[in-house]
């Protein structure tokens, strides 16, 4: 599948980092840049994007590109590249296209690869699990050749994480500040969580490095963690759920309708 970025900020050092993240995920993704509204019009009448990221000042609601997406492609997703705690950017929330934003500077490329994971959801949301053992999630990692991102929600403790796989491979995790196999173990050691599962992962390099068993007996181990702020999504979880109703553990991959 191939996923189409455009890339658009007036900064050309910004702007060629983004590149270079982007770039560096799946084979799936192709990142096209531009540095003005004109040229970023143009290339999105001739060319359908999947994913647009953008700077703020180009995005302004009045004579930017919001409102052109919002006329001519709605289901078009934006993620905006500044803090969202800055005044310019609260007009854009409750705007449908516009799915999230991305703080200056990015410290790391798991962080950027959750948030397009999540603005992508249409094409690669499969479904929410509730009240799932995360051992289990743990046999689920080891018995498959599948590509997907679990976004790990512990009710209970209120925290959350991003399990990255791919192949069947446990390649990283985010767990607040924490990444790899530290990240890894945390989240795994969580008693009972919900889960939101997307079929793909853009990450490529295996920043964990360890078997399934030895991710066993050391989850096995651990205590769950004290209640910590996630700051990959700064977006309230969806309440829909999707059960899993027949298969086991392989009921996971069935796709599902979604609900919101």
């Amino acid at each position: 599948m191939n996923i189409r970025c455009l890339i658009i900020d007036q900064n050309p050092i910004y702007l060629m980092k983004l590149d270079n993240y982007i770039s560096s995920f799946s084979d799936d993704f192709q990142v096209q840049t531009a540095q003005s509204v004109e040229d970023a019009i143009e290339a999105i009448v001739s060319i359908d994007f999947s994913l647009i990221l953008c700077e703020p000042s180009l995005a302004i609601l009045h004579t930017g590109l919001v409102p052109l997406i919002m006329e001519h492609k709605p289901a078009l997703p934006i993620l905006i590249t500044g803090q969202d705690d800055s005044l310019p950017l609260k007009e854009f929330t409750g705007y449908r296209c516009v799915k999230g934003f991305i703080p200056r500077p990015i410290e790391r490329i798991t962080d950027l690869a959750v948030k397009v994971v999540l603005a992508l959801d249409t094409l690669f949301y499969q479904g929410n699990l509730r009240e799932v053992s995360c051992m289990s999630l743990i046999q689920i990692l080891g018995q498959g050749c599948n590509d997907y991102t679990l976004r790990i929600i512990n009710i209970k403790e209120e925290i959350e994480g991003i399990l990255f796989v791919k192949s069947g491979v446990l390649l990283n995790a985010i767990s607040n500040n924490t990444t790899g196999l530290k990240a890894a173990i945390r989240i795994l050691s969580w008693g009972t969580v919900d889960v939101e599962v997307y079929n793909i992962c853009p990450l490529k390099e295996d920043n964990v490095n360890t078997d399934m068993l030895s991710l066993i007996f050391q989850c096995a181990n651990k205590q769950p963690v004290g209640k910590q702020p996630f700051p990959a999504t700064g977006e309230e979880r969806s309440t829909s759920s999707v059960p899993l109703q027949t298969g086991g553990l392989a009921g996971l991959f069935l796709k599902k309708a979604k609900q919101r």
